[in-house]
């Protein structure tokens, strides 16, 4: 999609008015034909939605959200979940405002069938042989416990110590080679975990932060879907684009996420459905 500056997004958006019903505003940058691919779908037809608009982070899309009228124009929303959801705290009541009910839009990407079918597509086998080589319950059982642990540190640490970095960290330095192909080292990640909770019991006493931790982990066990508690971007992408490798598929990240919006099961984003026809 062209990269409008900024002097012209103004005119860009009067530009689109007749053609959708409602305006959708995100957070990420660059990744506005991603947004509408999967909009599109979400709306199921009976909205029309022909561009979102990308505000360049998630303080500017609530503070839009709070400036809007929707008397004048019809408008939504929508930001990630983030830490806040992890630590199971509220979404900000605002008029026109969605919050992922996962840590980003990417959680919802990860359908099995759909993986599948980009897998046999990608090495030419059918899509029950790309389901038997993806093995993709095999793959989210190893990585899911390390992970949800290593978010409830991260999660507390928000909590007690919001100035230190912690999702910023690359997954690639918790992973090894294993017969050639890179996995989740848990033994690495476990000490990643105990660096953050080492932090945390710096600023409150150990019991503190342990409770606080155990809180934490408890509730992302209990949902639906436990690694929606970890961010899909940072973390559940980049692992999945090494096993998608070590299948033979080659696709980019980029073209990944698009092909799941494109393919992917539809009703994870019921949510966001449900948003948007509220705002129309």
């Amino acid at each position: 999609m062209i990269k409008w500056p900024e002097r012209a997004k103004g005119a860009i958006k009067k530009l689109f008015e007749p053609l959708q019903d409602i305006d959708v505003y995100v957070e990420d940058h660059n990744d506005e034909v991603f947004y509408t691919t999967l909009l599109k779908r979400v709306a199921e037809d009976r909205i029309r939605i022909a561009r979102v608009f990308a505000l360049d982070g998630r303080e500017s899309v609530i503070k839009a959200a709070i400036a809007h009228d929707n008397a004048i124009r019809k408008a939504l929303f929508v930001i990630d979940g983030d830490l806040d959801w992890v630590l199971g705290d509220p979404a900000p009541h605002i008029v026109g405002l969605h919050r992922h009910e996962a840590y980003c839009i990417e959680n919802m990407l990860l359908c099995d069938k759909a993986l599948s079918q980009i897998l046999s597509e990608d090495i030419v086998i059918t899509e029950d042989e790309a389901a038997i080589k993806l093995d993709f319950n095999n793959w989210r059982n190893s990585i899911q416990n390390p992970l949800l642990e290593l978010f409830s540190s991260f999660a507390i640490a928000k909590k007690f110590i919001p100035e230190q970095k912690t999702v910023s960290s690359r997954v690639g330095k918790m992973c090894i080679q294993q017969k050639n192909i890179t996995v989740l080292d848990p033994s690495k990640v476990l000490q990643a975990k105990k660096q953050v909770l080492t932090a945390v019991e710096a600023i409150v006493d150990k019991s503190t932060a342990i409770l606080a931790y155990e809180k934490v982990l408890a509730r992302l066990k209990e949902l639906p879907f436990p690694l929606h508690a970890v961010s899909g971007k940072d973390y559940l992408f980049p692992l999945l684009h090494f096993l998608m490798a070590s299948l033979g598929c080659r696709i980019t990240t980029k073209s990944l996420r698009i092909r799941l919006a494109k393919n992917g099961d539809i009703n994870r984003f019921a949510g966001l459905r449900d948003a948007i026809f509220r705002a129309v």
